[in-house]
Order: structure tokens, then C-alpha cells, then sequence
């Protein structure tokens, strides 16, 4: 059963699944796991229900930002163990006053905390592995990130982070656009609310991208190396 498919209502499953729309991933390509905003202002120090994360911080996303790092976990493990690209992208706080912030929220987290805007530790980047800064949405715009994935022979970007029906649905229509195979790791990725999470699932599903839990798609990638030897 799909993530949406008791949210989404049933005749709309139809319409889109009899017009042809929602194709299978090509896994024939070499990935790289490009983690959105996965900061502790986006999740809050504790696993908490939402409304009580976001008395930290207005942005946090609470348990589900938690459920989501321990799959960022398992992934970022996969990832390393075939030296398969890993890229971070994160929303620059420091630049928001000139740039404006990423969403038209009316309480922004305070530039004073600057842990705010830090990757927790559970999933810190490696030696090597590059930040890239972004000050809007999505992770394309206006950043080097389409340049460094086509320089390191990138054809499929694997989206995971925050939130579903945010950054990672710019990041996700962008990559599309931009002629990458899209695939989102379900479990990896998350957002304040569960029905939004759920029908941008099923929306970006159908036309832009592929949704994938994070075991599936380590034993996909896995079948490519396997065969192409797709790492390094």
C-alpha cells in the first residue's frame, strides 16, 4: 500500500493511473544521495509531536524529522560503503536578509541561534563531501549543485530531507526539469504535516519523480553496481 493511498481519494488514483501517468524508476544510471535541509530547525532537538517541536523551533517537524534521520542513517551508510556521491544542501540562514527566507513564514527561526541551522550529528558529513548553500527552495536555484552532479557523471539524484511539500518538491520538479532521474526515499524524507506529506508524495509520483523506500532502493542500487559497477 502506497503512502497516500488512504488520503488520496480513490477516483483521482484512477484518473492518473488510467491516463498512463507514474512510470518505474530507471535505476540505470550512477546515484547520488543529495540530503535537503536536514538541520535541527527543521526537526528540533527532541522527538516530540510537532506541536510541541515547534515551540523550539516554528520550522521543526518533530518525530517525524527523528523517523526520517534514522533512515538518512541507513542510506548515507549504503552510499559510503559503494563511495557513491553524497551532497548536502542547506538552507542559508546567514543570507536571508538579503535574499529573503525560503518561505513566506511569519515567524523565521532567529538568526541568534546558530545551531539552528546545523546538521545534527548523527549524520555529518564526511571529508570530502561538499554543503552546498541555498537560500530558496529548492536546491538548484541559484547553486552550483546542477554543475558539480553532471561533473561527477551523476544521472540519478536520490532526494532525501525535508519538507516533503517544500523544499524537497522544488528540489524534486527542478531535478526533473533538469533531466536527472528523480527518486525520493519516502522514509528518509519528511514534513510538519502528514497530509501534505502524503499527497506530495502521490503528486510528485505521477509526474516528476519516483517513491521509494530506503531498503528498495539500496537493493536496486545495489543490483546496478553489481552488474555496471556504478562506484568509484
Amino acid at each position: 500500500m502506497a503512502n497516500w493511498d488512504q488520503v488520496v481519494p480513490d477516483l483521482d488514483r484512477e484518473i492518473y493511473s488510467k491516463a498512463g501517468f507514474g512510470k518505474a524508476t530507471n535505476w540505470n544510471g550512477r546515484p547520488a544521495l543529495v540530503i535537503i535541509d536536514a538541520l535541527w530547525s527543521f526537526i528540533g532537538h527532541e522527538s516530540v509531536d510537532v506541536l510541541e517541536a515547534i515551540e523550539e523551533y516554528p520550522t521543526a517537524c518533530g518525530r517525524s524529522g527523528w523517523d526520517g534521520l534514522e533512515k538518512i542513517v541507513v542510506a548515507l551508510d549504503y552510499f559510503r560503503s559503494l563511495c557513491l556521491p553524497v551532497i548536502y544542501v542547506c538552507a542559508d540562514g546567514s543570507l536571508r536578509d538579503v535574499y529573503g527566507a525560503t518561505t513566506r513564514t511569519r515567524k523565521p527561526v532567529s538568526l541568534k541561534d546558530t545551531d539552528a541551522f546545523a546538521i545534527p550529528e548523527m549524520i555529518s558529513p564526511l571529508e570530502g563531501e561538499p554543503i552546498i548553500k541555498k537560500t530558496k527552495a529548492s536546491g538548484f536555484f541559484r547553486t552550483p549543485l546542477d554543475i558539480m552532479l553532471r561533473k561527477i557523471g551523476v544521472e540519478i539524484v536520490v532526494l532525501a530531507g525535508c519538507t516533503t511539500s517544500g523544499c524537497i518538491r522544488a528540489s524534486a520538479v527542478d531535478s526533473h526539469s533538469l533531466g536527472f532521474e528523480t527518486v525520493l526515499l519516502e522514509d528518509a524524507i519528511w514534513d510538519r504535516s502528514s497530509f501534505s506529506h502524503a499527497v506530495s508524495l502521490f503528486e510528485l509520483s505521477m509526474k516528476y519523480a519516483s517513491v521509494v523506500n530506503v531498503n528498495d532502493a539500496c537493493i536496486q542500487i545495489g543490483r546496478v553496481a553489481d552488474v555496471k559497477g556504478i562506484s568509484e
